[in-house]
């Protein structure tokens, strides 16, 4: 785990066959980490962990190993309400991790949004 003076940022993003944590501190590069492995980093709750697996999970059920280009949520409703979800558990992610912890959220396709 990272210590208290270390600067921690935590990105919850979706990116195919890689977890959906990505974890930077002191400004280094970020490593990407999967719901079994972020608690190396930071304590969650399981309640928390599980829901971001089956959200990540959601996305990644869908890639398309034959025709990779049509792979993802192809109904905008569904697509729109898999974002909502996200944007969800970035905010409980930072309701978790507290003040000293900067969380960003990357919805799939759109600009990074910082969650207070």
């Amino acid at each position: 785990m990272s210590s208290v003076r270390d600067k921690t940022e935590i990105t919850l993003m979706f990116e195919w066959s890689a977890g959906p944590f990505w974890v930077s501190v002191n400004d280094e590069v970020s490593d990407e980490y999967g719901p079994d492995e972020i608690d190396e980093v930071v304590p969650l709750s399981d309640e928390l962990i599980a829901a971001v697996a089956e959200w990540d999970e959601r996305m990644q059920c869908t890639y398309n190993d034959e025709v990779p280009q049509d792979s993802g949520i192809l109904d905008p409703e569904q697509e729109a309400r898999w974002k909502a979800d996200g944007r969800e558990l970035a905010r409980r992610l930072k309701a978790e991790v507290g003040a000293d912890v900067r969380v960003e959220y990357a919805p799939l396709g759109g600009p990074v949004e910082v969650v207070r």
